[in-house]
């Protein structure tokens, strides 16, 4: 399965958790410390403007994180020409492939889809090839992470917990809760 028919059925999988937020939930509390529903609701659509924006060749500004996310979730179509993939992203200073770019935000969209379904009372619909990239992702990238402050303390997780669990896991999030 390619990276971007992956990342289609994560953006859907988080735009079904999205669009079930009632505006009563805009003050819950979220697994995200410091983040109520309403924050993490914009943070996740600012997630997937940056996919947008890297998708078409843009740069992702530092400044894009402050910003307001436009709500489209329709983005993975931009991924789907080939010339995409041979691209170097920018994440405001940062260089890197876009495949590591995409691997990055798609981990972000399931992780924070899991997190606003949890703190709205929804299930998020893991896809295994989604959960499986997280994995990847945070296995290589996890310790930066926490290292940034972007990530708490891995959770302990059994070795044989599905790959999605391991995810929430590496991300300092307990999967069982």
């Amino acid at each position: 399965m390619e990276l971007h028919d992956i990342l289609d059925r994560a953006l859907t999988s988080s735009a079904e958790v999205v669009r079930s937020v009632t505006p009563e939930q805009a003050d819950l509390p979220t697994p995200c410390r410091e983040w109520d529903v309403r924050t993490l609701t914009n943070h996740l659509l600012l997630v997937v403007d940056a996919l947008a924006l890297a998708g078409r060749g843009e740069p992702v500004p530092d400044e894009h994180w402050t910003g307001t996310g436009s709500g489209s979730f329709d983005v993975a179509a931009a991924w789907k020409d080939p010339g995409a993939w041979e691209r170097t992203v920018r994440m405001g200073a940062m260089p890197m492939p876009a495949e590591m770019a995409v691997s990055m935000l798609l981990s972000d969209v399931v992780i924070h889809g899991w997190d606003l379904a949890r703190a709205t009372g929804q299930t998020f619909p893991a896809d295994d090839e989604a959960a499986a990239v997280a994995l990847r992702f945070l296995t290589t990238m996890g310790d930066q992470g926490r290292a940034m402050g972007i990530f708490d303390a891995a959770v302990p997780v059994a070795a044989d917990a599905p790959a999605f669990d391991r995810a929430l896991a590496l991300s300092g999030r307990d999967p069982s809760h």
